[in-house]
C-alpha cells in the first residue's frame, strides 16, 4: 500500500527543487550571475533560499529514495524475489534515464547519482534498523566533514576579482556562446553531470549513502505513518535552528562571499532542516489535509514531473527568451518558478485522473520489468547448469 506521505513529501520535493534548479537551467556554466553592486532584493533572496530552500529539497529526495529501495526490499523479500536482482535492474535504468538527462537535457542530473549511490546502500537493507541508524551516522558525518572543509578551502582561497559579474563584457561573450548553441550546451552538459559523478567520492557521495541509510531507517521505524515523537523533533528543531545559522552567518558577516560556497555550507543544515520538512508532512497527511492529496499527486508523477521541468525550462530560457537571463533578478525566477508550479500541480491532477502512472514512471517499469525476468531465467538457468554438473 503508498504511504500518502512518501508520495506528498516526493510531490513537495520535486517541485521546491526547481526554485534552485532555474537559474542553472538558463545557463548551466554560470548559474545565477549577480550584479555589481548586489541588489538588495538578492541579498534577500539568498538569505531566503539558504534558510528554506538550498539543499532542502534534494535531502528529501535522497531520502526518500533511501525509503524507496526500503519499500522495494522487503516487498521482494515477502514475495520470495531475490531483491538484488530487483534493485539492480530498477537502478541500472535508472541510470540510463539520467545519463541521457544529463547528458542531453541538463547537466545538473541527480538520477545518475543516486542509482550509483543506490547500488552501495543494496546490501545494507539486510541490516536491523539499529544497524541502519549507524551507518546513516557514520556516512553523513563523513560526508558533511568532506563538505565542510571544501566549503572553507572555497571561503578561504577564492578570489572576488575572477569571478564573472553581470554586464561586463566577459559575461556577454560567455552567454552569447552558450545560448543557441545546442552542441556546446551538450558538451557542457556532459561535462558537468559525468564529472561531479567521477567526483563524487571526494565531494557528495557520503553524505548522498548517509541520507539514504536515514530514508531507509525512518520508513522502517514508521515514521513516514507517525513521525518524530516530541521529544526528538525538538531536537533536531534546534539542531536545524542553529545549523542554519551557521550557513547564513558568512553571507551576513563576510563581503562578497563567493556564490559557490553557500550551497555547500546549506546541504549540512539541509539535513536537520528536510527532517523538520517531512515531520510536518506526515502530520498533515494524518490530518487528510486537501492540500496534501494534491503534493501526494504531484509525487506519483515525480520523475515524469522532474524530466519535463528540464525540457521545459531548457526550451523557454534558452531557446525562447534567451535574453531573459541578462536582466534576470532572483525574484523574476521566482515568478517563473511560482507559474510552472501551478502548471505541474495542474498536470500531476488531470494526469492521474485516467492513469494510474506517470508516462516516464511506466516506461521505467517496463524496461526494468524486461531486465527482471530475463535475469531470473539466466539465474534459474545457471543453477540449473550446475546441478547438472554436480
Amino acid at each position: 500500500m503508498r504511504l500518502t506521505s512518501i508520495d506528498a513529501l516526493r510531490g513537495m520535493a520535486i517541485l521546491g527543487i526547481l526554485l534552485m534548479n532555474i537559474p542553472f537551467h538558463a545557463n548551466l556554466e554560470l548559474g545565477y550571475v549577480p550584479f555589481s553592486p548586489i541588489l538588495l532584493s538578492d541579498q534577500v533572496m539568498t538569505l531566503f533560499h539558504s534558510i528554506f530552500a538550498d539543499g532542502r529539497f534534494r535531502t528529501l529526495f535522497c531520502l526518500l529514495f533511501g525509503a524507496g529501495l526500503a519499500i522495494q526490499y522487503d516487498s521482494c523479500i515477502r514475495k520470495e524475489v531475490d531483491p538484488k536482482i530487483f534493485i539492480k535492474s530498477r537502478l541500472k535504468w535508472l541510470f540510463v534515464f539520467g545519463f541521457i538527462h544529463g547528458v542531453f537535457v541538463f547537466g545538473g542530473d541527480v538520477l545518475m547519482l543516486y542509482s550509483l549511490v543506490g547500488y552501495f546502500l543494496i546490501d545494507g537493507l539486510s541490516l536491523d534498523n539499529k544497524g541502519l541508524l549507524q551507518k546513516s551516522r557514520k556516512f553523513l558525518i563523513i560526508g558533511c566533514t568532506i563538505i565542510f572543509i571544501i566549503a572553507m578551502l572555497m571561503l578561504i582561497f577564492s578570489d572576488p576579482s575572477e569571478r564573472v559579474v553581470r554586464g561586463t563584457e566577459e559575461y556577454f561573450e560567455s552567454v552569447a556562446y552558450w545560448q543557441g548553441n545546442w552542441g556546446y550546451q551538450t558538451m557542457i552538459n556532459a561535462g558537468f553531470s559525468i564529472g561531479l559523478l567521477i567526483l563524487s567520492p571526494l565531494f557528495n557521495l557520503w553524505q548522498a549513502l548517509g541520507l539514504m541509510y536515514l530514508g531507509s531507517y525512518l520508513y522502517r521505524s514508521g515514521f513516514f505513518i507517525q513521525g518524530f515523537s516530541r521529544s526528538v523533533l525538538v531536537k533536531i528543531s534546534i539542531l536545524a535552528v542553529v545549523s542554519t545559522l551557521l550557513c547564513i552567518a558568512p553571507q551576513i558577516f563576510i563581503k562578497d562571499i563567493d556564490s559557490e560556497v553557500i550551497p555547500a555550507f546549506s546541504s549540512i543544515s539541509a539535513i536537520f532542516v528536510a527532517l523538520v520538512y517531512a515531520h510536518i508532512v506526515v502530520k498533515l497527511c494524518q490530518s487528510k489535509s486537501r492540500i496534501m492529496s494534491v503534493l501526494a499527486n504531484t509525487g506519483k508523477v515525480a520523475f515524469s514531473l522532474y524530466i519535463l521541468q528540464s525540457i521545459a525550462m531548457g526550451i523557454l530560457l534558452r531557446w525562447l527568451i534567451p535574453e531573459f537571463s541578462l536582466e534576470a533578478t532572483h525574484l523574476d525566477y521566482l515568478l517563473i518558478v511560482i507559474a510552472f508550479t501551478v502548471i505541474q500541480i495542474v498536470i500531476g491532477q488531470l494526469y492521474l485522473y485516467k492513469f494510474k502512472q506517470g508516462p516516464l514512471e511506466l516506461l521505467w517499469r517496463s524496461l526494468y520489468n524486461r531486465s527482471i525476468h530475463k535475469a531470473l531465467r539466466d539465474h534459474i538457468a545457471e543453477r540449473g547448469s550446475e546441478a547438472r554438473c554436480k
